[in-house]
């Protein structure tokens, strides 16, 4: 709206002064105008999906797939978290019944299989997000859809809702759970977050069929070496019990504008001095001065080793000789390492990564897929700067 009025202005020989949400110079000093109130999304027009080339996603992907935001904005003031920095915390929403409209008409007149949504925090009206599944069903539309959520908001919702929402094609869920030690959890403000709904979330999916993604992030600010140990193994013992746990481990990624930057740069890490700065950030990548060297090495292994353990309990699940074989051989020696926080001569590493060769290899001779839940990717290792669900991007 701001972009709009001030091509306006120009176009009628005006000037910028004056337009709110915009700051100018007036005689060489910088004015800053008072900041525009946010449009409600009810009262914008739907983006225009036709200029997109949905046919050539396809080319690259192999599957028609379309991502549509019902919401913005999260509730929540997580230290980490540049959504709450955009919003203010404000819950800004489609209505139920155009979100319902809208989706299953892209749907079948883009033949889409799979629609993403953006939303931070799809279910801060748990109720709204009961209203779209139900609509979504009553359509007798088929396609698969995903969000994010926080642990706290799913949980709000029965085992009928989530079986519902399982029923209405949900396939995946992302939940920023990020860390299981509390004391972590209190830096990052994260006080909604609770171990317990954690585990009760796995099990409310599982009812309803739907696979979860549990983002944890590891070199927060005051994080010590326990912390990293106790979050991995609540997380195993979470994935031990329900089959449709997987994770997305991230070293910690300072955004711009995000609470901590005071305490960040107590600490070491140099804030960008120009927009030029900010635009070169290296996102993605550790440049936390406190996790170098051989702190940051441990850190590799352990995540290694975890996510090899997780990623072996998937590839056997549905073949039970082959899962007692290798739980006893590598399953076993792999918790323990875990449990005991031990990493040094790490042979089980090793074997995993000859099973991974040999399961790639032999997939090439079949022709057969070999997928992260399947027998290949025994170990997939994602420790980058990320999108963190339950507000936005969080790394």
């Amino acid at each position: 709206m701001t972009l709009l009025e001030a091509a306006e202005n120009l176009a009628g020989g005006k000037g910028l002064h004056g337009i709110q949400g915009i700051s100018s110079k007036q005689f060489g000093l910088p004015q800053h105008a008072p900041e525009r109130r946010v449009a409600l999304l009810d009262d914008l027009p739907m983006p225009a999906f036709e200029m997109a080339n949905v046919d050539a996603y396809e080319r690259v992907s192999g599957e028609r797939k379309l991502a549509y935001a019902t919401s913005v904005g999260c509730p929540y003031a997580c230290n980490y978290c540049t959504d709450m920095v955009f919003y203010k915390r404000r819950f800004n929403a489609l209505e139920a019944g155009r979100v319902v409209e809208e989706v299953t008409g892209l749907v079948a007149k883009y033949r889409i299989e799979e629609v993403a949504m953006l939303d931070s925090n799809l279910p801060v009206d748990w109720r709204r997000a009961r209203e779209i599944a139900q609509g979504f069903l009553d359509s007798k539309t088929k396609f698969r859809w995903t969000f994010q959520a926080s642990t706290d908001f799913l949980c709000r919702m029965s085992d009928d809702d989530v079986r519902l929402l399982g029923e209405s094609g949900v396939s995946h869920m992302g939940f920023g759970t990020e860390s299981t030690s509390s004391s972590v959890l209190k830096l990052m403000n994260k006080r909604h977050q609770r171990v317990d709904e954690m585990y009760e979330t796995a099990r409310k999916a599982a009812i309803g069929g739907i696979h979860v993604t549990y983002n944890l992030i590891f070199g927060y600010p005051g994080e010590t070496g326990a912390d990293r140990v106790e979050t991995l193994r609540t997380m195993s013992d979470i994935a031990r019990q329900f089959w449709n746990v997987s994770f997305s481990p991230n070293i910690f990624t300072p955004y711009p504008g995000i609470p901590i930057w005071g305490q960040l740069r107590e600490m070491g890490v140099r804030e960008p001095q120009s927009l030029d700065e900010w635009a070169e950030l290296p996102l993605g990548r550790n440049t936390l001065p406190w996790l170098q060297g051989k702190e940051l090495e441990r850190l590799w292994r352990m995540l290694e080793f975890f996510l090899l353990n997780n990623q072996l309990r998937k590839a056997t699940k549905d073949h039970p000789r082959l899962r007692a074989g290798l739980r006893r051989a590598l399953g076993a020696p792999l918790r323990w390492r875990l449990r005991a926080n031990k990493y040094s001569f790490p042979w089980e590493l090793w074997v995993g990564r000859k099973l991974e060769k040999i399961v790639k290899r032999r997939s090439l001779v079949n022709r057969t897929a070999a997928g992260p839940t399947g027998s290949g990717s025994m170990l997939k290792l994602a420790c980058t700067g990320g999108v963190c669900c339950s507000g936005g991007i969080g790394g």
